[in-house]
C-alpha cells in the first residue's frame, strides 16, 4: 500500500502530507518522510537516466512561465541540466551548477560532490543565504548503511535546489553556472521561484551521473 501511494504521488500529486510549518520552512513530518522513503526504496518505477540523452535533446529552454504543479525533477550532471516536469512531459529547462567536485556519487562530508539516485523533497526554505531552497532528502537509509559499511561517519546532509547567494560578495566571486557549491544544485532567482511556488514536499528529484 505504501509504495502504491507513492505511485500515485508520482502520477498524481497529493497534497494531504503532514506538513510542519515554522518561521520561513516547512518540512514534511517524519513520520511522512519515512513512509516515502520505503514507498521509493519499494518501488519499481523504471529510472529516467537513460533517457537523458533525449531529454536533453528536447531541452525546454525557452517556455512560458510555469502555472502548474510540478511532480518530478531530473537533474543531468553530465550536461548540467535541470529539467522540470508533470506527468512526463518537461516544462522547462535550467543550466544548474554543482558541487565543486562533481564527479560521482555524494560519500562523505566536504567531498563537494552532488548525490546521485532518487530522492524527494522534504524542506522547502523561504529564509535562505542562497535566496530559497528546496532541500532533498539525502542521507536515506541507503546512503546512511553504505557510508557506515565503507567506516564512513558523516555522509553529509542538506543538498538543495537553492538560487544564487544573497551576499553581493558572494555573487561577485561565482562564475554561474559554473561548478561553484559545495555539493548542492544552484539555479538562477527566478528559476529557483519558479521551482519552489510548484513544487510540493514529497515531490520527486532524480539526479544522474
Amino acid at each position: 500500500m505504501k509504495s502504491l501511494r507513492f505511485a500515485l504521488l508520482i502520477l498524481a500529486p497529493i497534497t494531504s502530507f503532514a506538513i510542519i510549518k515554522g518561521d520561513g520552512f516547512e518540512m514534511l513530518s517524519p513520520e511522512e518522510s519515512r513512509m516515502l522513503e520505503v514507498g521509493l526504496e519499494s518501488s519499481e518505477l523504471p529510472s529516467l537516466c537513460p533517457r537523458a540523452k533525449e531529454f536533453a535533446e528536447k531541452a525546454r529552454w525557452d517556455h512560458a512561465p510555469i502555472s502548474q504543479k510540478l511532480d518530478f525533477v531530473l537533474v543531468d550532471k553530465k550536461r548540467r541540466m535541470l529539467h522540470v516536469m508533470r506527468h512526463g512531459q518537461v516544462l522547462a529547462t535550467y543550466a544548474v551548477a554543482l558541487g565543486g567536485n562533481p564527479q560521482g556519487h555524494k560519500k562523505n562530508e566536504g567531498d563537494q560532490r552532488t548525490p546521485e539516485g532518487r530522492y524527494f523533497f522534504d524542506l522547502k526554505k523561504a529564509k535562505s543565504e542562497y535566496h530559497l531552497g528546496l532541500r532533498i532528502n539525502y542521507p536515506n537509509a541507503r546512503d546512511l548503511a553504505e557510508a557506515k559499511k565503507n567506516g564512513i561517519k558523516n555522509p553529509g546532509d542538506s543538498i538543495l535546489i537553492h538560487g544564487l547567494p544573497n551576499s553581493w560578495v558572494k555573487r561577485k566571486v561565482i562564475r554561474h553556472p559554473r561548478d561553484w557549491t559545495k555539493g548542492c544544485m544552484a539555479v538562477r532567482n527566478y528559476e529557483i521561484e519558479e521551482i519552489y511556488a510548484n513544487m510540493e514536499l514529497g515531490g520527486m528529484i532524480e539526479i544522474c551521473p
